[in-house]
């Protein structure tokens, strides 16, 4: 038997959780009881611990991953249907061209053809990775 497993088993026999088949696989070998002497060994050189949680412990973690995850779901729920508005109202102010003073007269064409021009196919391929980014991550507090 290798060391590393008859070292899990014996770690698994002091604390009653080795089955009763394989405590005799391992009891067959010399090189067991050695093992548990050194094992024995260990612990009695170990101090007792005497200092054991206090009771209230556990209901302040408790509460405190409470907290935390209330925190969690608030932000979800109200900072990021803000932060996805606010992106694409920016990526739509970006659009407009601000240096015109006076519109500029457009010339009606008689094809029913729609205008499909470069500039707004990149537009749109920046607010769909804006919208995918801002939808798909899990924004935490702490990244703000």
């Amino acid at each position: 038997m290798k060391t590393k497993k008859m070292e899990k088993w014996l770690l698994l026999e002091s604390s009653g959780e080795l089955s009763l088949r394989r405590k005799r696989l391992l009891d067959v070998g010399p090189e067991a009881q050695a093992k548990r002497d050194e094992l024995k060994a260990l612990c009695e050189a170990l101090p007792a611990l005497e200092a054991e949680p206090a009771p209230w412990a556990a209901v302040k973690i408790v509460a405190r991953l409470r907290e935390e995850r209330r925190l969690r779901l608030t932000f979800s729920r109200v900072w990021k249907p803000v932060f996805l508005t606010a992106a694409c109202l920016t990526l739509v102010v970006s659009t407009f061209n601000f240096k015109q003073t006076a519109p500029v007269p457009v010339a009606v064409v008689a094809t029913e053809m729609d205008v499909w021009d470069v500039q707004f196919e990149e537009d749109l391929v920046e607010l769909e990775s804006l919208i995918r980014t801002i939808s798909d991550s899990s924004l935490e507090i702490v990244e703000m």
